[in-house]
């Protein structure tokens, strides 16, 4: 029996800040909700009260029960959830509740672990986390530490589940170690809707953002965060620059790096080649991929990279950081080049090949958006079904 003819499933999905904020989990969330919702299965959230969404909501016709929360320093709007178990219950009950999905290990799935485990509801637990997407503002000195610490509730958290989703070989070669009790565990990228993301004209994209129209663009979309590494993308410039002059990057994002990232552009005199476009509609960041030429992810950390495929999937050419800790490295195959970690000057190296070569760039973006394909996340939610419905049989 195929998962269209099983019967429709009721699921919660536990995200602390759904809709509230745009990084990569809270997207890749509220797409997979939707698609399981057009395909009449009824998804609610459980999530963290915030000054955006202070009471229950509707988010593509999910529900999301919001509770009071707490704000987490230097995240950009994640905040943590508190429910009780006893609110947890009825809602799951009220609810019907067949598959509690934990998609981040935060205080909102402690008390939902505990509450579907009363009621006897199965639990899949995704792994969209790892420390170095948290730990790198604090001090050196205890980061191993932090890091040891936050492994052992990962490890707690995942073995409390009956099914472990991963968005990447890479990462459940680092976390299904974790897991005491060898639960099965799956990868399911978190996929690209290539109907939405795919090359298209960018109409006055150039015009409102004030972006030079004949330069070579260079892209990042991302948190302005630590791990995403953006200096070394800006302390490439001046290497760029140097040889060619007619090039501009394109910043898109937030968070709370992005004063000290423009002090920085300041600083070494490149200002005027770098635009911060912010946070912006999701139909304005399809047209920034499509109004680049190269993209270009310099993080340190990725347990897959939704922004990587994007490009891909808008036919752009990709140089990524070589990270050991970062799945995005596996993305280059004919479709761009791999530069070494934290290093601009190898950074602005590769881009200089690209940039230097029209003909080059096409034929690594035909590259990207054939691969793209792979990852249609029609795909993807086929395999998360597939996931719910052997775990409601074991």
């Amino acid at each position: 029996m195929n998962n269209t003819e099983q019967k429709k499933l009721n699921i919660a999905m536990v995200c602390d800040p759904i809709g509230g904020n745009k990084s990569g989990v809270v997207v890749s969330t509220m797409r997979f909700a939707k698609l399981l919702g057009e395909r009449g299965h009824k998804v609610i959230f459980i999530g963290a009260k915030s000054s955006e969404h202070k009471n229950h909501s509707l988010h593509d016709n999910a529900k999301a029960y919001r509770f009071r929360s707490m704000p987490v320093p230097k995240s950009d709007g994640w905040n943590l959830a508190f429910p009780t178990v006893r609110e947890l219950k009825k809602i799951f009950t009220d609810e019907n509740i067949d598959i509690v999905h934990i998609i981040l290990p935060m205080s909102g799935s402690v008390m939902a672990i505990k509450a579907a485990r009363s009621l006897g509801i199965k639990i899949v637990a995704h792994s969209h986390s790892q420390p170095e997407n948290l730990f790198m503002d604090a001090p050196k000195f205890i980061q191993p530490t932090l890091n040891h610490i936050w492994n052992l509730y990962l490890s707690w958290t995942y073995d409390k589940a009956e099914s472990l989703i991963y968005p990447s070989e890479m990462a459940r070669g680092l976390l299904d170690k974790l897991s005491k009790n060898n639960k099965p565990s799956h990868v399911i990228s978190n996929g690209i809707n290539t109907q939405e993301f795919k090359p298209i004209l960018v109409g006055d994209f150039y015009d409102r953002f004030d972006i030079p129209k004949n330069a070579v663009k260079l892209l990042f979309v991302g948190r302005l965060f630590p791990e995403k590494s953006v200096d070394t993308l800006i302390r490439a410039i001046p290497h760029i620059i140097e040889k060619y002059p007619d090039t501009h990057i394109m910043i898109v994002g937030g968070g709370h790096l992005k004063s000290k990232l423009e002090k920085l552009t300041h600083e070494i005199n490149v200002n005027k080649f770098i635009t911060f476009l912010g946070l912006v509609s999701e139909e304005d960041k399809i047209l920034a991929y499509n109004a680049s030429d190269i993209f270009i992810l310099p993080s340190l950390a990725e347990l897959e990279g939704m922004v990587v495929l994007e490009a891909m999937a808008c036919g752009k050419p990709i140089i990524i950081s070589d990270s050991k800790m970062s799945a995005s490295r596996f993305f280059v195959n004919d479709n761009g080049y791999l530069f070494e970690t934290k290093n601009p000057k190898d950074l602005a190296e590769k881009a200089i090949k690209l940039i230097s070569n029209e003909g080059l760039r096409t034929q690594m973006g035909n590259v990207s958006l054939e691969k793209s394909k792979s990852y249609d996340i029609q795909k993807s939610t086929d395999a998360l079904e597939a996931v719910y419905y052997l775990t409601l049989k074991k």
